[in-house]
C-alpha cells in the first residue's frame, strides 16, 4: 500500500472513483444472487472500512452513501413489507424476515457512519502526529545547527582575540611612531583605520562570546531596539514610537544580532542615501518587526532560498549568507516565524514575528 499515503492527501479523486465503481458492482451481483437475502451483503463494509483508512473525509463520506444507497438498491423489486399473519420465519422471537431484513439496511448504514466517522477522525489524529512530528525533527535539526554555529563562533571569537589583540597595539605603536617620527598624513590616518577596526572586531566576537551563553528572558523591546539603532549611523535608520512597555521573552544578545542582520542587509541592498524603515507593532499576542529597505528586491528564486546557510545575493567578499540563516533559526528556536515580501514600489520587507511571552499580557 505505498500508494496510500498520496491517494489520501495528494490525488484522491481516482480511487474515490474506482471504489464506488467497486461498489456498483457488488450491487449488481447481489442484486442477481439474491438481493437482500445473500449473507455477502456484509462486503459493503470492506469498501467503506477501506474508504475511511485511505481517502480524505469527504471521499470516504461518498463511498459510505455510496454503499447505503447500493444496499437500499437491493430492495428494489422485492416486496419485503410485513402483513399480519406473515410467518415468522424462525428468525426471531416474533420477528418476520421482511422486518429483518430492513433493521439489517438500518444497522449497516448507523454501522458505516460509525466507521467512516471514527476512522476519519482517527485519521487526522494521526496526520496532526505526523505533522508535529516531522516539526519536531525539523526543531532538533535547526537545534543542532544553532549549537554547531554558535560552537564556531565561540572557537573564531577565542582564536582570533589574540592576533586582534597584537594588531591593535601594532597600530598604536605605528600611530605614535608616525607623529614623533613626522610620518605623512596619510601613514597616521590608515594607522588609525586600522586601530580602530580592529576594535571593532573586537567589539564582534565579544557579542559572539555574549551569545554562547545567551538564556531565554523576558527583555524589554525598545532596549533592545535602541541597541541595534546605535550600531548604525542614526541619519540611515527611522524607527517609529514603540509602544511603551513592550516586552517578549528572548535571548536578548541573539535578537539584537538578529535585527542588526536584517538593518544591515536592508541598508547594503538600499542606495547610499536612503532611509530603512524599521517598525516594531504588536499582532495579537505576538510582536513583529518590520524592516524596509529602498533596493532593487529578491527575485522568487533568491526569495525562496533566503535564508539558507551561505545562500547570499551580496558580491563575492561582502557577505557571507549566514544573517538571515541566524534570523530563520532565533524564529524556529522561539516559535516565531520569518518571511521576506516583496514591495511594490521596489525593495523588500522582512518580517520576524516572535510570541510575546508566555501567556500574560505584553507590559504586564
Amino acid at each position: 500500500l505505498h500508494w496510500v499515503p498520496a491517494a489520501r492527501w495528494e490525488r484522491p479523486g481516482p480511487v474515490t472513483g474506482l471504489l464506488v465503481f467497486d461498489v456498483l458492482l457488488l450491487t449488481a451481483m447481489l442484486h442477481v444472487t439474491g438481493g437482500p437475502h445473500n449473507p455477502f451483503t456484509f462486503f459493503y463494509l470492506v469498501h467503506v472500512a477501506l474508504a475511511a483508512v485511505v481517502l480524505p473525509a469527504k471521499g470516504s463520506a461518498a463511498v459510505a452513501a455510496a454503499c447505503v444507497a447500493g444496499y437500499g438498491l437491493l430492495f428494489v423489486g422485492l416486496d419485503v413489507r410485513w402483513r399480519p399473519g406473515d410467518d415468522v420465519c424462525g428468525v426471531g422471537p416474533g420477528m418476520p424476515l421482511s422486518m429483518h431484513l430492513r433493521g439489517m439496511l438500518v444497522a449497516f448504514g448507523l454501522s458505516a457512519a460509525c466507521i467512516t466517522f471514527f476512522a476519519g477522525r482517527l485519521q487526522a489524529a494521526l496526520k496532526r502526529q505526523a505533522e508535529e512530528l516531522a516539526k519536531a525533527r525539523l526543531m532538533a535539526a535547526s537545534n543542532e545547527r544553532f549549537a554547531a554555529m554558535a560552537t564556531l563562533a565561540a572557537g573564531a571569537a577565542h582564536e582570533l582575540g589574540t592576533p586582534l589583540g597584537t594588531i591593535a597595539i601594532a597600530a598604536g605603536e605605528l600611530v605614535r611612531n608616525a607623529r614623533q617620527c613626522g610620518g605623512s598624513a596619510e601613514v597616521v590616518e590608515d594607522a588609525d583605520l586600522i586601530r580602530e577596526e580592529s576594535v571593532r572586531c573586537r567589539a564582534i566576537l565579544d557579542r559572539l562570546q555574549a551569545q554562547t551563553g545567551d538564556a531565554v528572558r523576558r527583555v524589554d523591546v525598545t532596549e533592545v531596539v535602541a541597541g541595534v539603532v546605535r550600531r548604525f549611523p542614526a541619519s540611515r535608520v527611522q524607527v517609529p514610537t514603540i509602544e511603551a512597555g513592550l516586552e517578549l521573552e528572548a535571548p536578548p544578545e541573539a535578537l539584537g544580532q538578529a535585527l542588526s542582520s536584517l538593518v544591515k542587509n536592508a541598508l547594503d541592498a538600499s542606495p547610499a542615501d536612503a532611509v530603512v524603515h524599521m517598525e516594531v507593532r504588536r499582532v495579537g499576542d505576538r510582536v513583529e518587526f518590520v524592516v524596509e529597505d529602498r533596493g532593487a528586491g529578491l527575485d522568487p528564486a533568491a526569495r525562496s532560498h533566503a535564508g539558507e546557510p551561505f545562500f547570499t545575493t551580496k558580491p563575492a567578499g561582502q557577505g557571507m549568507g549566514l544573517g538571515l540563516f541566524l534570523v530563520r533559526l532565533l524564529a524556529q528556536r522561539l516559535d516565531g516565524g520569518f518571511r521576506l515580501e516583496s514591495l511594490e514600489q521596489g525593495g523588500t520587507r522582512a518580517i520576524l514575528s516572535l510570541p510575546g511571552g508566555s501567556g500574560r499580557p505584553l507590559g504586564m
